[in-house]
């Protein structure tokens, strides 16, 4: 009993836990007295702690007649609580002490989480339980809310991915849950309700108090305090949460009409140039029958990409880029979508429906085969060996996958089942899913723009043009007695699976990289793991090639080379990445770059062999001609980018000194030839140097002699090194001080009703002392930003204030986007914003100030949780040359002498209107489709981008 609440413990013996990065970690199970049951983990060395609720109702308890109430009812519940009535107090004390919130809502759930700095948890906590215990649903908030809400739809509108999911909906039972929009707009929410004399905070109110009830919340909470103290917090607090005794809402029916619904063929256009093909089937709930993982099972038959697969032969037929299978995003617990996704090529769209044959023979091989237990075993042995020896997560995500989890798995099998992991074989339930993947079950969408001016119907909420109609009897009767094909079988049993994990014992003192080997061609960096203890490995590879980047033609070469490259060894990659091996290739402006991670056991054998195919590769003119029309669309498509991607990319063309322009990419490859790009490739390799750098469970000899092989196989190949003169150089511009300059461009897509703009404040080069100052101004600028432009002036959804850096030189960013603020009009509310933030630090009490310098103390020295949190942070001071391994050591050093005076003096240099420092840069990108400006522009307009580059002067880099 907790004051007076009674708690119940119950059982987690039975529990599988993870052998080895949660060890130390200990585990209790509650149920509260009103029914909320709360999972509990106390991990002593845990510097971040947190909590979430996931809550039983989504948006599939929408009323019908007001789509988008949960989510909207997510949004309210931030503002204030009887307890907290302050508005944005929940918010503002998470940010404030190294923390982060969100939300989401989904088809069935509402969840809710947070983490913290550990030592302030139990306030954190405090204000979080208070959304279910007496949360403050202010009617003054309704109207900003539904703004935001109606900001976070407008910036969905053109995305492929929603819209299809939308249409998918759309094509069910009108009066069924699954037929529902459920974000929400301001029509839903706002002019509908009002036509029909409703009031939206009335019925959220009772859309809150009639779901929100203790027994459908599952909490998960990770904190470093005992059990005991942690158990005493949740009871605590969370008893007080009222319960109603309800069931959760379920969704029984069918969501389709076997006639109208399924085998259908639905013809759609995309926003995108993108040709597509989509297989979706109603199977068995997944929710079900999570031990057998009949899903996980046929997803890697189906997605398979080796020999034999169905992905395989459509790209041997040049008709497909790629392909993917498993559980579809709009399933639910009473049914289950299997979704196959097949990105075709312009040649592939002309043969849709020998595409739709292919992957029924491949279903018919699945049958007459069997259900393979060996398969099964395989996947098992793979998943567990993951599960025990998974990477440590934020203590923010694992709570929210935990408790979204315990709505639906038996509490013996959470921690794994959550991972995916399969339990136990058994041949009816994979069978009863792969029964019903049948011709006459069938919902086929096949997305094109070639379907432009050819469809008559449109969805209603998104506004996708379509055209639904039943499968042709003939295309029917052809799948249904498709047989088999030759050339389709299953895969073989993978060799890339470990079996040694055995651990290297690091020498002493080796506590940040080491150069281990110098040469005239290569530089190694070495780093044993002395801080996780896991059997994996990291590598990081550079190639210096001064031809792959000379001119835009280089650029697309390179870039169409590494493409070209992964396509090729895919057969035999794609075995080593289903055994937990992972690896990239990319081009870069210095060369290419290869990063391979995963188990050190065959780690470095993948290396070998994807190096030593880089170097023989003969590239097939066939697949050049594929890769080529891709690598064209997938330019073109970004102008389809959100509007804030595009005014970030376009800063990026301002601001470094040497950046080819998509547009250069695309004129080049409108004339590129494969004896143009087999002429090139024999120039690239002519020299080449490497900087590489080795972590994790790999002695230093094994290193080493990699390294000393790798030079080995370049000089094989007729490689010689780089010339000292032809070392990387990558320069920043360095903006003009003064008066601020703006540039703008419209939107790419004149659809776009959205406009965005990216604010760029240029601080200067990086030193501890600077850094750390502009550290601490973003940490308190950013939830002030957040509230003031998205909370009060309600500009848009996308509100972010961040540091940024242009290789070594330091920024900060303002990026907001918006479909009802043109971007000059947001430039105007950001430097209003400025002026009132200087007068926030002028009144900034001492006591506040010293706890922002401790909340970001404590968040820059916060634990490595991973290998590749690890490698990211180290691989940057080499790749740029600082080295400066002890970064967050010593700038916690020159944080502890900043004094509030010189964070106030900062801002006046950096961001003071008027300031002879200060180097301000708006990009803009503008919609035809927004209201125009009415504010006066600042400073000189960039007309010409080059012109401009050429008057500026570069900062002096390492």
């Amino acid at each position: 009993e907790v004051e007076g609440a009674k708690c119940f413990v119950l059982d987690t013996e039975s529990m599988v836990r993870p052998r080895h990065v949660e060890k130390d970690v200990q585990y209790r199970l509650l149920r509260l007295e009103n029914g909320l049951e709360a999972f509990l983990m106390s991990d002593p060395e845990t510097d971040k702690s947190a909590a979430a609720v996931d809550v039983r109702v989504g948006y599939l308890s929408d009323p019908q007649d007001l789509p988008g109430l949960a989510h909207f009812t997510e949004h309210m519940l931030f503002y204030s609580s009887e307890k907290y009535p302050k508005e944005d107090e929940y918010s503002k004390f998470i940010s404030e002490h190294g923390g982060f919130c969100n939300a989401f809502t989904s088809a069935e759930d509402t969840n809710y989480h947070f983490d913290v700095n550990s030592g302030d948890f139990a306030e954190a906590l405090d204000r979080f339980a208070q959304f279910f215990v007496a949360p403050l649903i202010s009617k003054d908030g309704v109207g900003r809310e539904i703004n935001a809400v109606n900001s976070e739809n407008s910036k969905n509108l053109n995305s492929d991915v929603w819209r299809n999911m939308q249409l998918w909906r759309h094509l069910s039972k009108p009066d069924h849950a699954f037929h529902k929009f459920g974000t929400g707009s301001i029509d839903t929410l706002s002019r509908m309700p009002k036509e029909k004399g409703k009031d939206t905070h009335e019925e959220m109110l009772s859309f809150y108090s009639g779901n929100y009830s203790a027994n459908l919340m599952k909490l998960a909470v990770y904190s470093r305090l005992p059990l005991d103290e942690v158990e005493h917090l949740v009871a605590s607090k969370f008893s007080k949460v009222k319960t109603l005794n309800k069931a959760a809402d379920v969704f029984p029916e069918d969501p389709f009409h076997p006639t109208d619904h399924q085998r259908l063929m639905v013809r759609a256009v995309p926003i995108r140039n993108v040709h597509a093909l989509d297989l979706q089937f109603l199977i068995p709930p997944e929710d079900e029958v999570y031990r057998y993982t009949p899903c996980h099972y046929l997803s890697h038959l189906i997605g398979h990409e080796g020999e034999g697969s169905i992905l395989k032969l459509l790209k041997d037929l040049k008709w497909a880029t790629s392909l993917s299978a498993g559980p579809s995003p709009e399933s639910y617990s009473s049914h289950s979508l299997f979704l196959i996704s097949i990105e075709l090529t312009d040649e592939g769209n002309d043969h849709v429906e020998e595409c739709c044959k292919i992957v029924f023979q491949y279903l018919e091989l699945l049958r007459r085969e069997g259900i393979q237990e060996w398969i099964f075993e395989e996947l098992k042995n793979v998943g567990e060996t993951k599960f025990h020896f998974r990477d440590k997560q934020s203590a923010g995500y694992y709570v929210r996958e935990i408790c979204s989890g315990m709505q639906v798995y038996d509490r013996s099998d959470l921690l794994l089942a959550i991972h995916q992991v399969p339990r136990e074989f058994r041949e009816d339930a994979i069978r009863a899913a792969l029964d019903v993947m049948t011709v006459d079950r069938a919902r086929v969408l096949w997305l094109s723009p070639a379907h432009k001016g050819k469809v008559s119907g449109v969805e209603p909420w998104y506004k996708t043009e379509y055209e639904a109609e039943p499968m042709s009897e003939a295309l029917a009767g052809e799948l249904r007695s498709c047989g088999l094909n030759e050339r389709l079988r299953l895969p073989a049993r993978n060799q890339f699976i470990p079996t040694n994990f055995d651990l290297v014992e690091p020498e002493e003192g080796f506590d940040r990289p080491r150069m281990v080997r110098k040469t005239e061609s290569s530089e190694v960096w070495y780093k044993p793991d002395t801080r996780f203890k896991t059997p994996k490995g990291q590598v990081y590879l550079s190639l210096v090639m001064p031809e792959s980047y000379a001119t835009p033609e280089a650029a697309v070469c390179t870039n169409l080379l590494t493409k070209l490259l992964v396509d090729s060894m895919n057969e035999v990659t794609y075995y080593a990445e289903v055994a937990g091996l992972a690896y990239g290739v990319q081009s870069t402006t210095t060369g290419m770059q290869l990063i391979f991670s995963g188990y050190s056991h065959k780690l470095l054998v993948l290396a070998e062999e994807v190096l030593r195919r880089l170097l023989a590769y003969e590239p097939n003119e066939e697949r050049f001609g594929v890769l080529k029309e891709q690598m064209q669309k997938d330019f073109e498509n970004t102008k389809f980018d959100q509007p804030y991607q595009q005014a970030i990319y376009h800063t990026s063309i301002l601001c470094l000194q040497k950046k080819w322009h998509i547009e250069e990419y695309l004129d080049v490859l409108s004339r590129l030839s494969f004896a143009e790009f087999q002429e090139f490739l024999g120039r690239l390799m002519r020299r080449v140097s490497t900087q590489s750098m080795f972590l994790g469970n790999l002695t230093e000899a094994q290193c080493v002699g990699f390294s000393e092989k790798l030079e080995e196989i370049f000089a094989e190949a007729g490689s010689r090194p780089t010339f000292g003169s032809q070392a990387p150089e990558k320069r920043v511009m360095e903006l003009p001080a003064g008066a601020g300059r703006s540039y703008s461009r419209p939107v790419g897509n004149e659809d776009e009703e959205n406009g965005a703009v990216n604010i760029v404040f240029q601080i200067g080069l990086d030193s501890p002392k600077r850094n750390v100052t502009l550290e601490l101004w973003v940490q308190i600028a950013e939830r002030a930003a957040f509230h003031s432009l998205r909370s009060v002036e309600q500009i848009g959804y996308i509100v972010c204030v961040m540091g940024w850096d242009s290789h070594q030189v330091k920024n900060v960013y303002f990026i907001l986007q918006s479909s009802t603020h043109h971007p000059v009009a947001i430039d105007t509310s950001v430097e209003k914003f400025l002026v009132e933030f200087e007068k926030r630090l002028a009144e900034m009490p001492d006591q506040e100030f010293a706890d922002q310098k401790q909340s970001l103390k404590q968040s820059k020295l916060e634990k490595l949780k991973n290998l590749a949190q690890e490698g990211k942070r180290y691989w940057k001071e080499i790749e740029e040359g600082t080295l400066s391994f002890r970064r967050q050591e010593v700038e916690v050093e020159e944080l502890e002498g900043v004094t509030l005076a010189e964070l106030r003096e900062f801002h006046v240099r950096h961001f003071e209107r008027g300031s002879k420092e200060r180097r301000k840069l708006s990009v803009r990108i503008v919609s035809g489709n927004m209201p125009k400006r009415e504010d006066a522009e600042e400073g000189e307009r960039i007309e010409d981008v080059y012109k401009f580059k050429r008057g500026l002067q570069t900062y002096s880099l390492i």
